[in-house]
């Protein structure tokens, strides 16, 4: 498995692979539109890929000299490998890089295995957002966390 960064469009079929586990991975999805947009400045995107095919991705937005991971996943098949942890490493040395000096998210606060990978790349917790992330039952808090660079 190698990470590649993703700066633009031009490389659609790997895009089209990655929108593919985020639809998978969201209640809500994004358009292909939207999240092709999230790999062009002043965002960048990383994917992950094993065997020639994407197998995760990250999209980070970096203003100033703050970066926030807007949307991070693995495809379900290839959890537990390691690819979330090597995707939140190398976008925060690529944030780090750019003169980032801190990285924030938002994960929803069912969610204790990313939680828990966030915990041990060096994010904390800093607030709970209410109701932020809808569901099919209703809405669900979110966790909002910090890591310094």
């Amino acid at each position: 498995m190698h990470i590649q960064l993703v700066s633009d469009t031009s490389c659609k079929r790997a895009l089209a692979q990655a929108h593919g586990i985020h639809e998978a991975s969201q209640f809500k999805p994004w358009s292909f539109a939207t999240f092709a947009d999230c790999t062009t400045a002043p965002y960048f995107g990383a994917l992950a890929i094993k065997d020639d095919q994407v197998v995760g991705y990250a999209l980070v937005l970096e203003v100033v000299d703050e970066a926030t991971l807007m949307d991070i996943a693995v495809d379900k098949r290839c959890r537990q490998e390691g690819i979330g942890r090597a995707l939140v490493e190398y976008v925060k040395q690529h944030a780090q890089h750019n003169k980032m000096t801190s990285m924030w998210l938002e994960v929803r606060a069912s969610n204790i295995g990313a939680i828990n990978l966030y915990e041990h790349t060096g994010f904390e917790h800093i607030e709970v957002r209410k109701g932020y992330y809808q569901t099919a039952n209703g809405k669900e808090d979110a966790q909002i966390m910090k890591a310094s660079l």
